[in-house]
């Protein structure tokens, strides 16, 4: 059935020609069997179409016949002749939206979380706490002057990087040696600049610490903060150097805060008494407060920041970092499991040392302290290389897999093994856990789309087969890799989805789950995010259309395509800020995927991608347009996801919606994303009553401001809140209705609440 917009001009009164009267007679129909008050007219939809505006019809509804009906038509419409058009709502035209009271679904609990894995920083730099880089000289090259990243002599002292001395541990075998001149005054030594600088805070207690040894020195080390200027906020004394190592920890408590980042922690000793000598450092650490005061635990800031969005998944620890550029460089879990002495560090894909001070207990400490969800991704079996030439990557062969197996059933074995009679089990309780950590989900692999054929051919089932036979009493998940087209034995019923684009591209397919088959498949869609406005290279660069922040237009087309996936979330169980065509796209997705990335965090001072939906640096941090709809989506979660009519189709655009109600708190959602450049005006039914006051949340570009009307704009570091999320309330006149104006290029989430609780 089609609906047809209808054009042109007809004198009042006259008979509508033939075709006219055909298409119309459906219209009449469709009209006429809504006429009563208790139901208000719908607004008309039918696929590829538009749709047509009809004002006050309860004004002529009774006394009018269909042919006085058709005659006003034609009066008010002027029709001579039919054009059929694509669906595209034009104010002043008004949606009329019933939300009915009939739940088509649950909405999985696991719908809204994040990706991550250590790129811009987002680990040590960023959510990891440690203020020192460089702090151990992992994975570095000793005697090079990469290996002195983030240190600087003081006052003259030589510095470089040695493993010719005994190291702190066999997992560090790296030192600075500290070679003080025959003749210098004063105060010498080094300096960390952190991660491109330090915060100081008064108020905050920092925990330190360090290792040092000389075979002739026997003085006090002074550490202290400072600013780049030489003004001292924290210092503390320590004696006691030995021929050994020796660790030595101190506490700083700042009474001043610095004005800005331009803080160092800097590190002397007496020249006159150590002129001459060697003395060598080890394994630097610096903590401020961390998130809710765990040992080696987050900076505050940017864990609030994501707690704030009550993610309920957490997929780690990627991505192509876990996978490494070979087999020996992948992130290996035992070698982030106890005392930070204990662990290597390795180089990260993302071309910067990792600490793997965020190690696999970290990681399963701060899910715990989400209330989310983990999402192990393990590795199986391919590393990455060259994306031009995937002949490049290194594979496992079959024959020599086992090992690799072995490692990720002991890995399961040491988060979910008992503790009194497993290996793995004793092990974790050794370092303080006794309780297993909950798993559920595990994915296979990463972007396996790429190392296709042997995922196919034994890699994802020498996997999942291993595991389920290891663990038959776990009613583990899997979650596939590879493109839905690959053909999986055992067949896949979780698999793993990242689309990278234009709003566009957002926009055009919100609705690629309405149509999917429910046969028990279902879809991860693990990143997701717009990252250019250029239809045609979206990973190009920025002059080219990327992106650096999320934009406003951008975040409302992400919407857009996240009522999409919550209307559909009988099929989408979990999403991962921030990344997701099935149909054809099957062909191309080589050309569109990049290397696998978290998009959540990013260090303006050394970043390798954007956008990300939160940027910082030592001390400041921005939440982008994009991060304010995870959060508007996350937290306002319905438990079942409510029919409307129409439904958000192409033929609605540039309204997108959803509608949901949660049966604990009985409360209705409506999420809706105007993606087009006009305010539009929805007229909003409900198949059931509401009391009290109906609220809103909405970002949108702010009238009688300098943005106004301006929808490529972000927030950054400079104008952090350029765009941020409105609250406000409104009067409900009526019980069952009202009316709401959705802004241009905006993403609104309205709240109400029912009188009585919804049978769902």
């Amino acid at each position: 059935m089609r609906l047809w917009y209808l054009t042109g001009w007809c004198a009042k009164g006259r008979s509508v020609p033939s075709i006219i009267q055909k298409k119309e007679d459906v219209l009449v129909s469709r009209l006429l069997t809504r006429s009563n008050r208790k139901q208000p007219p719908r607004f008309l939809l039918l696929p590829g179409a538009s749709f047509f505006r009809y004002e006050h019809i309860d004004d002529w509804y009774l006394s009018k016949n269909a042919l006085m009906l058709k005659t006003f038509l034609c009066s008010c419409v002027q029709a001579l002749f039919i054009l059929r058009v694509e669906g595209i709502l034009v104010a002043p035209d008004a949606l009329i939206l019933n939300i009915s009271a009939t739940a088509t679904h649950t909405i999985p609990s696991t719908l809204y979380g994040y990706m991550w894995e250590d790129i811009n920083h987002s680990g040590d730099g960023g959510l990891y706490a440690e203020l020192l880089q460089n702090r151990a000289f992992q994975a570095v090259i000793p005697g090079t002057q990469n290996a002195l990243t983030a240190w600087q002599p003081f006052n003259g002292a030589r510095l470089s990087v040695t493993s010719k001395t005994s190291g702190v541990s066999p997992s560090l075998p790296n030192s600075l040696q500290v070679q003080i001149p025959q003749v210098v005054s004063g105060p010498i030594g080094f300096e960390n600049t952190g991660y491109w600088g330090i915060k100081v805070q008064s108020g905050w207690t920092y925990q330190g610490s360090f290792y040092a040894k000389s075979a002739t020195f026997t003085g006090a080390v002074t550490v202290s903060l400072k600013s780049a200027q030489g003004t001292a906020f924290a210092t503390k004394a320590l004696t006691g150097i030995t021929t050994s190592w020796k660790k030595f920890t101190f506490e700083f408590q700042p009474s001043v805060s610095a004005d800005n980042d331009e803080n160092v922690f800097n590190v002397v000793v007496d020249g006159k008494a150590a002129a001459g000598q060697n003395i060598f450092f080890g394994m630097f650490s610096l903590f401020p407060p961390t998130f809710r005061g765990r040992e080696n635990g987050m900076r505050i800031d940017l864990a609030e920041t994501l707690a704030a969005t009550q993610p309920s998944i957490w997929r780690f620890p990627g991505g192509n970092n876990l996978e490494g550029t070979s087999f020996d460089t992948r992130w290996k879990w035992n070698a982030t499991l106890g005392p930070l002495e204990d662990r290597p560090g390795r180089v990260g894909d993302w071309g910067y040392p990792n600490t793997d001070g965020l190690g696999l207990m970290e990681y399963l400490n701060w899910v715990e302290d989400l209330g989310a969800e983990p999402i192990l991704g393990v590795w199986a079996g391919i590393s990455t290389a060259n994306y031009s030439d995937l002949t490049t990557w290194p594979v496992v062969p079959e024959a020599e897999l086992q090992p690799y197996i072995d490692d990720v059933l002991n890995e399961i074995e040491f988060i979910v093994g008992d503790s009194q009679t497993t290996d793995g089990g004793k092990l974790r309780a050794s370092l303080g856990r006794t309780e297993p950590y909950s798993l559920k989900f595990i994915e296979i692999g990463n972007e396996d789309t790429f190392q296709a054929d042997s995922y196919a051919a034994y890699r994802w089932n020498a996997f999942v087969s291993a595991i389920g036979d290891r663990y038959p009493d776990f009613d583990f998940e899997f979650i596939a890799t590879t493109l839905p087209s690959t053909a999986l034995t055992p067949a896949y019923q979780r698999i793993d989805f990242h689309m990278y684009n234009s709003p566009d591209w957002f926009t055009s397919n919100a609705f690629m789950f309405d149509d999917y088959p429910r046969n028990g498949t279902k879809w991860f869609i693990g990143e997701y995010a717009v990252t250019s406005t250029n239809d045609t290279n979206a990973l190009g660069d920025i002059p080219s259309g990327r992106l650096a922040y999320p934009t406003l237009q951008g975040a409302a087309a992400e919407a857009a395509f996240m009522t999409g996936m919550e209307r559909n979330s009988d099929v989408v169980f979990a999403s991962a800020c921030e990344r997701a065509q099935v149909k054809n796209l099957c062909t191309t997705i080589y050309n569109l995927f990049p290397p696998n990335s978290c998009r959540s965090f990013q260090h303006i001072k050394n970043y390798q991608w954007t956008p990300d939906i939160v940027t910082y640096d030592a001390s400041r941090l921005v939440k982008s347009t994009s991060y304010y709809v995870q959060q508007m989506f996350s937290l306002n979660r319905g438990t079942h996801v409510l029919s409307t009519t129409p439904v958000s189709s192409n033929d609605t655009t540039p309204l997108f919606w959803v509608a949901s109600y949660n049966n604990e708190t009985d409360v209705v959602f409506l999420k809706v994303s105007n993606t087009g450049t006009q305010d539009l005006v929805a007229n909003i039914f409900l198949g059931f009553s509401v009391i009290g006051f109906g609220s809103a949340t909405s970002i949108s570009s702010p009238a009688l401001s300098p943005i106004s009307g301006l929808f490529n704009v972000s927030n950054t570091l400079e104008e952090p809140e350029q765009i941020i999320p409105v609250s406000s309330s409104f009067a409900l006149p009526f019980s069952d209705r009202f009316n709401y104006t959705f802004p241009a290029m905006s993403v609104t989430v309205v709240s109400l609440q029912t009188k009585t609780a919804l049978d769902v």
